[in-house]
């Protein structure tokens, strides 16, 4: 090998190991454990649980567990490190974690009276809550991500600056953000899902769906029970296996895809640039642009709508 060759050989696994290096320490600065917690404290409840969880700059995580006491754990964070218990300054700050009977409260408040250029020099406040599984949930904040897993009971998260991320919840769910996107994955109960920043996905629902998104596309998957979406920011992709009584599908800015079982009776609405449909029993109007009519008789209606797109409606 050539003296060329030999410093060309070594620049380059010099350059490897460099960024080897450099994405294990990033991934060990993101790691997150119990020993990171600013504070943690332990309630013992009986029945189910009422969680109020909030803080206006941090994300909030919730996590159901067969155990019978709920553990909360605060994590503060300064320009992206962690802060140790007693080592931060949170005198502009309201704090409350509190418990009466079955009601859990996790509250981290800013003083308004604060100086102004905290989102550079303040705190980072954030919350991981271990709860009995029974347990329903009110969580905001207006900084961060919020995230629920294994729960049964209703849901509300909202947040105004990140995603919402659900798995594995029962019970009626309530999502709504304006800076990021939604993910909900296996529930069993109706979700009322709204974002203006991002995209929506849906995976596994057992219930009424009813999504909105201003700014991307929403996919959905093994849904059962009435679909209501719309965008004007993308597409959408609708998998329905058992239908009731209404699929509605709109959007001003991208294509809509539906894929429902063929033997269910349907009246069909479809408006796009072009709709695609193998029609069965139908009776009514298909032109290359819409197609209006009942198909095996009629029943659950199918309604969607685009202008910036084709519709296409597909069988399982």
């Amino acid at each position: 090998m050539s003296t060329e060759n030999k410093f060309k050989w070594s620049v380059t696994v010099t350059t490897l190991l460099f960024f080897v290096l450099l994405l294990a320490a990033v991934k060990t600065g993101f790691a997150q454990t119990t020993s990171d917690a600013y504070r943690v404290d332990k309630f013992d409840v009986s029945g189910p649980v009422s969680l109020e969880v909030q803080t206006s700059g941090g994300s909030i995580k919730v996590i159901g567990s067969s155990d019978k006491e709920v553990s909360v754990e605060m994590y503060v964070r300064r320009r992206g490190n962690y802060v140790a218990a007693g080592e931060a300054n949170l005198d502009d700050y309201n704090i409350e974690i509190s418990q009466s009977g079955n009601t859990i409260k996790a509250v981290s408040k800013r003083d308004s009276k604060g100086n102004w250029n905290w989102n550079r020099d303040g705190y980072s406040i954030s919350f991981i809550v271990y709860t009995p599984q029974e347990t329903r949930t009110r969580l905001k904040t207006s900084g961060g991500s919020l995230s629920a897993k294994n729960l049964t009971g209703s849901q509300e998260l909202r947040t105004s600056g990140g995603s919402i991320t659900t798995e594995g919840t029962q019970g009626e769910l309530v999502l709504k953000t304006s800076g990021g996107s939604i993910n909900v994955t296996d529930n069993h109960g109706a979700v009322d899902a709204n974002t203006s920043g991002g995209s929506i996905n849906v995976k596994s629902v057992v219930g009424n769906l009813n999504v909105r998104t201003s700014g991307g596309g929403i996919r959905i998957s093994n849904a059962e029970g009435s679909v209501t979406a719309k965008t004007s920011g993308g597409s959408i992709r609708a998998e329905v296996t058992s239908p009731q009584e209404l699929i509605d599908l709109r959007t001003s800015g991208g294509s809509i895809g539906i894929s429902v079982p063929k033997e269910n009776g349907y009246d069909l609405d479809l408006d796009g640039n072009r709709v695609r449909v193998d029609l069965v029993n139908f009776n009514g109007r298909s032109e290359k642009d819409e197609v209006r009519g009942s198909m095996n008789g009629g029943g659950i209606q199918i309604k969607a709508k685009t202008s910036g797109g084709s519709v296409t409606l597909e069988y399982l």
